[in-house]
């Protein structure tokens, strides 16, 4: 199977998106910001699409180093990450009611891919941290 991925340069691009767009969204659902009418559906629509463009650069780019180990934890943290996603789905659609539930549907709309981002980093950062430590024997 040929592995379709953007080119490393992306993986940068990608991390310059995500951020501040996912700090600005914490910002917007904690009230801090106050913008009203086209303002606030221009910055929310730019956050959201932030959000899902720089997670899918960082995610659907090279690695330096790229094998099939890379490839095998980019798909265990896909699975994982929609385990964990529909898990919280599950559990906060009843737990939670009314106008709180309505904040969570906003914040879901961004979840998947923080959770994909945070979880695939996360196995990445074990993974070379154990080759070091093989090498280093």
């Amino acid at each position: 199977m040929k592995n379709r991925l953007f080119p490393r340069v992306f993986q940068l691009i990608g991390w310059i998106l995500f951020v501040p767009c996912l700090i600005m969204g914490a910002l917007i659902v904690l009230g801090i910001t106050c913008f009203s009418g086209i303002t606030e559906t221009v910055v929310n629509d730019v956050v959201i699409i932030g959000i899902a463009v720089g997670a899918l650069f960082i995610l659907c780019s090279r690695e330096r180093i790229e094998d099939e180990m890379t490839r095998s934890i980019r798909l265990s943290s896909l699975l994982n990450s929609l385990y964990v996603y529909v898990t919280l789905l599950v559990l906060c659609t009843l737990l939670i009611n009314g106008l709180a539930f309505a904040l969570f549907a906003i914040m879901n709309l961004a979840l998947f891919p923080i959770i994909f981002v945070c979880n695939f980093r996360y196995s990445m950062y074990k993974y070379n941290k154990l080759c070091g430590n093989e090498e280093q024997d």
